[in-house]
């Protein structure tokens, strides 16, 4: 990949960050401020509206911080038994 192919808006950290979407939990390869990438066990749609929280409670040990966020899939890819599902994020609310 060349630098003019990168269509992310922001850096991401590489971080495994417990991710909830719907009734599947799964977990983060890398997260940023505009976009996620997950491993699930089901597969996605590119376009397909995504709703999801990050559990960030690890980063203030015994304190629930979570981040519910809208989005929407922009690349699924087979990873082994699992789906690699890059999602961009368009807005998040910080909850408690």
């Amino acid at each position: 990949m060349t630098l003019g192919d990168e269509k992310r808006n922001s850096e991401r950290i590489q971080v495994e960050v417990p991710i909830r979407t719907g009734q599947e939990q799964a977990v983060t390869r890398d997260v940023g401020w505009s976009g996620v990438y997950f491993l699930a066990k089901k597969t996605y749609r590119e376009g397909e509206a995504l709703d999801f929280a990050l559990d960030l409670s690890y980063a203030i040990p015994g304190q629930s911080i979570k981040l519910h966020c809208h989005g929407e899939v922009t690349r699924v890819e087979q990873n082994g038994k699992r789906y690699g599902v890059a999602a961009k994020i368009h807005n998040f609310q910080y909850v408690q």
